[in-house]
């Protein structure tokens, strides 16, 4: 059988069997028939203090001293003298048209001067490094003049340099045109300083600017087959 929850007994609160207060009349507060007191306050009068405070003008005149009113020089004449002592004489003086000639000629002839002494200096300081280029492309003309010689091959191009001092790989570029670009940007007497010998089979590989450029570097290998031929049996 299930078990039963047993039914407890709660008492009833105990405060529901106090019975209540009785409660008798209070009487009325003792302050409520008192009369309202009657305070007199003076009228009080402040007398304030007057200020002499100074205007805008007077403080500013205190501050900056007064500027002292120099004497008004009169205008002198700024016409020319009839004459000039020059050596215990008295020589004329030329009219106004002739002098404002005389000086702007003069003038004129000055600027003139600075600007093409500036212009030759510049021009100079521009030529000067062309010039030397020149004066030792002429120095080396009389040890012989060295040759590039453009060779292609399966992965690139080779750069064979022929000197007095003898035949030497100095580089394998992937793109002899481009090479030969930055050459030239670098140093604008690049192909007068070489004689430069471009294989005619690169020429395929350049673009049409290229080809219209480097067109009288591009030698057939026949023909440099026979220049060598030929320096070789002399």
């Amino acid at each position: 059988m299930p078990r039963q929850i047993p039914r407890l007994n709660i008492p009833r609160p105990v405060i529901d069997r106090i019975p209540p207060p009785v409660i008798q009349n209070s009487p009325p507060p003792v302050v409520r028939g008192v009369a309202l007191p009657v305070i007199e306050i003076p009228n009080p009068i402040i007398e304030y203090p007057t200020l002499d405070a100074p205007t805008r003008e007077q403080f500013e005149g205190a501050i900056t001293p007064p500027k002292s009113q120099s004497p008004v020089k009169p205008d002198k004449s700024r016409l020319l003298p009839e004459t000039v002592p020059i050596l215990g004489r008295d020589l004329p003086v030329p009219d106004a048209a002739t002098l404002i000639t005389t000086g702007s000629t003069a003038a004129v002839a000055v600027a003139t001067t600075m600007a093409s002494t500036l212009l030759l200096r510049g021009l100079l300081q521009r030529l000067d490094p062309l010039i030397k280029k020149l004066l030792k492309k002429k120095k080396d003309k009389k040890k012989g003049k060295t040759v590039l010689h453009f060779m292609k091959i399966k992965d690139g191009v080779n750069i064979f340099e022929y000197s007095n001092k003898g035949t030497q790989l100095i580089d394998v570029v992937d793109n002899a045109e481009h090479y030969i670009r930055d050459q030239l940007d670098a140093n604008l007497m690049y192909d007068i300083d070489n004689r430069i010998i471009i294989d005619a089979s690169i020429k395929d590989d350049m673009t049409k600017e290229g080809q219209k450029r480097f067109g009288k570097l591009f030698c057939p290998a026949k023909s440099i087959v026979k220049k060598l031929t030929a320096k070789i049996s002399l």
